[in-house]
């Protein structure tokens, strides 16, 4: 099965050029990351070789849903059900926020599963 793994470094990098706010927005940027990637023609790639790694569409849907939807939905939720049932604003705001950080928190503990779901794919260049 090793003979089908391919280990990939890669050095992420974002989008922001000289904004000067890039190092408080925490956006990742300049970090090396590995990641194997599962290919049949895996004994093809040496080492130093540039090759693109990505995922499917439906994967990018998915991180995104995961990451941004969700977390909005519940955020909004919380925050309406807080204010319907009559606390006080600051009290419903934090409380919004408590929910939130509490679906972080779950998908966290979830991460080893997620993983298992995301399927990378590579090709060379």
């Amino acid at each position: 099965m090793a003979d089908r793994m391919v280990e990939v470094e890669f050095v992420t990098e974002s989008a922001c050029g000289e904004c000067r706010a890039k190092g408080l927005c925490g956006v990742d940027d300049g970090n090396r990351r590995f990641v194997t990637v599962g290919d049949p023609m895996a004994k093809y790639y040496t080492v130093g070789e540039e090759v693109m790694i990505g995922v499917s569409e439906v994967m990018g849907i998915k991180a995104a849903v995961y990451a941004y939807i969700v977390p909005f939905f519940i955020l909004l939720g919380a925050l309406m059900l807080t204010t319907h049932i009559g606390l006080p604003e600051l009290t419903a705001g934090l409380s919004s926020l408590a929910a939130m950080s509490l679906y972080y928190i779950v998908l966290w503990l979830l991460r080893h599963r997620i993983e298992k779901e995301i399927v990378f794919k590579i090709r060379k260049i």
